[in-house]
């Protein structure tokens, strides 16, 4: 279990640009990168000149827009207060909109693929910025280098980190789910006074959740099973800490933690899939490489 209050992480530059425009971001919380359930959770200030080629990656991801609007072409609008599953091998593009400031969770799929963060591809990125260019998501090869003449920036890096073609699984859902969590329902949590629920859905066979909970003043909420919960407002204690808007809580597989509301609360589960259903075989003998300790760059 981790609990991380906001302003204890800086916000920082990106390491390298790969996609159009300019953000920077908090990153939060993350997993461990030698493992297939590896995550991170950043909190992203994006400006108006963002936006991203129609791309698709083999890793899962969840999007929550915070305040602004982001617009994911044919995905639709997301505005403040809607969250989006991102699944792994679905294609996506993101066009731009306002600034906006987004709560980014990616992570390994179900399929096993894993999860490596762009800024461990560091070492990928000097080595190809030295035979192409990077611009606007794409990489453009210079003439006479062998490969692609144009390739997804971040599938280049990939490819460049593990020296093989990169392998997409057969997308479980073949778009984005954009969810207006403002349209659900708050239903009463049996035997919780005090804790209501948005369930927003159950994605994959890994049982992926995400939900959103209000307590009232006084109630006590328990948090169980693997994923991040953040809190959208409110304050209170969770463990022996304090939480306010915008602390993040962690849970592993197995693992709890109780809040307890000064004042009304809004949290966000974006859950994470069960460890021990994502699937084992679907990763090939040559990727076992990936189970080394990548340094973190």
């Amino acid at each position: 279990m981790e609990i991380i209050l906001l302003d204890d992480r800086p916000n920082e530059e990106r390491p390298f640009q790969i996609r159009q425009g300019h953000h920077t971001a908090r990153n939060v919380v993350e997993g461990d990168p030698s493992r297939t359930d590896n995550f991170s959770m950043r909190i992203a200030y994006v400006d108006s000149s963002f936006g991203s080629n129609r791309h698709h990656h083999n890793f899962d991801q969840w999007r929550y827009v915070i305040d602004g609007e982001a617009d994911y072409d044919n995905s639709g609008k997301m505005a403040a207060g809607t969250l989006g599953y991102f699944p792994e091998g679905a294609y996506y593009a993101e066009n731009g909109g306002g600034p906006r400031t987004i709560a980014i969770v990616q992570f390994g799929g179900p399929s096993g693929w894993g999860y490596f963060k762009p800024h461990q591809l560091q070492e990928s990125f000097d080595a190809l910025s030295r035979t192409g260019v990077f611009e606007k998501g794409i990489y453009k090869r210079n003439p006479g280098v062998p490969g692609k003449p144009m390739q997804d920036s971040y599938e280049a890096m990939w490819e460049h980190k593990f020296q093989r073609e990169a392998v997409y699984p057969e997308p479980q859902y073949s778009t984005p789910i954009i969810m207006n969590t403002a349209n659900y329902p708050w239903v009463p949590v049996e035997g919780t006074p005090g804790v209501d629920e948005k369930a927003l859905g159950v994605f994959t066979h890994c049982k992926i959740r995400a939900s959103r909970y209000k307590l009232e003043p006084g109630a006590q909420f328990t948090a169980t099973g693997r994923g991040i919960y953040l809190v959208l407002s409110g304050t209170g204690m969770v463990g022996d800490g304090k939480y306010g808007e915008l602390t993040t809580l962690y849970l592993g597989n197995g693992e709890k933690a109780a809040l307890h509301a000064d004042t009304v609360t809004e949290v966000l589960l974006m859950g994470l899939p069960d460890s021990e259903l994502i699937l084992k075989q679907a990763t090939p003998p040559a990727a076992r490489e990936r189970e080394r300790v990548w340094p973190d760059n």
